[in-house]
């Protein structure tokens, strides 16, 4: 009997939580809205993919904004929206109206630039997304202030690309590297702190020159050496070379080695191996831009 009671107190408490979790009988829920267009960014391959740290006012970038699914019923109209380093309190309008999909929008630096009235440094990033109104007239925006966007839970969705991000990142190029570079490090003291070191572009693609060893002060007959870089990682290889003739030594010094460069051609970094007389030194040369 006991049991009965007890059994039938909590049905009767389920019931009224039941009934008291209906979104009719709550005015504090929100009204649920249906929505049915969700966007589709897709990068034009042939535009630029990223904004070059080095120079951002060259880029040039195309996408096309497409529904992801084919069934969605067209919105009133669509605006391709932007904010920079994810501030969702300046948003700015780069394309309004769009009515008819796929379309194809095109973005430069200079138009980045003079929408948000500040020139475009190193690391900046440029997230675009799509203001929707849909065919009932309800507007959903990309970016809100407050909340999620309507998009926030499709982009686990195969294939999915309901925004688009440009970063401001430098790739390599042989031609940033050009100049007197400072010395900031040198094992090997051949060269002072603060003194000067000449880098250019190689011969190779991926090539850089950098006239370093020996210095003016220790050695003669002095060649540039040849430095390999990966495009994709940085990284440098110094194959074995002559370098010059270090004074009182046999002629013919060489060196080898490691290192890395900075994309934007600010500053390189070497460990190497410096052969004299046929012995080797260890040696690691830092360069600042």
């Amino acid at each position: 009997m006991k049991h009965i009671k007890i059994f039938s107190l909590i049905l009767f408490s389920a019931t009224l939580i039941f009934n008291a979790c209906r979104k009719e009988d709550n005015p504090n829920l929100p009204k649920l809205e249906k929505f049915t267009w969700l966007p589709l960014f897709v990068k034009d391959a042939a535009s630029d993919n990223s904004i070059s740290g080095q120079n951002p006012q060259s880029f040039k970038g195309k996408f096309v904004l497409d529904k992801y699914f084919e069934s969605d019923l067209n919105p009133q109209q669509v605006d391709i929206v932007v904010i920079k380093n994810g501030n969702r309190a300046n948003v700015k309008i780069i394309k309004p109206g769009l009515t008819s999909f796929p379309a194809t929008v095109e973005i430069t630096g200079v138009q980045l630039t003079n929408l948000f009235g500040a020139a475009i440094v190193l690391g900046d990033n440029f997230e675009i997304g799509a203001d929707i109104t849909t065919a009932a007239g309800k507007k959903f925006e990309a970016f809100p202030i407050t909340g999620n966007s309507y998009a926030s839970g499709v982009s686990a969705q195969p294939g999915a690309r309901p925004t688009l991000v440009y970063i401001a990142a430098c790739t390599f190029s042989k031609t940033s590297f050009n100049g007197n570079y400072t010395v900031t490090e040198d094992s090997w003291q051949d060269f002072a702190v603060g003194e000067k070191v000449e880098v250019k572009p190689g011969v190779g693609e991926n090539q850089i020159a950098v006239t370093a060893y020996p210095s003016p002060a220790y050695g003669k007959n002095r060649r540039p050496m040849i430095i390999n870089v990966d495009p994709a990682s940085f990284a440098a290889t110094v194959p074995e070379q002559v370098i010059g003739d270090y004074d009182g030594a046999q002629p013919g010094s060489t060196v080898r080695g490691t290192g890395t460069v900075n994309p934007c051609g600010d500053n390189l970094t070497f460990v190497l191996k410096i052969k004299v007389n046929g012995v080797d030194y260890d040696a690691s040369l830092k360069l600042q831009k």
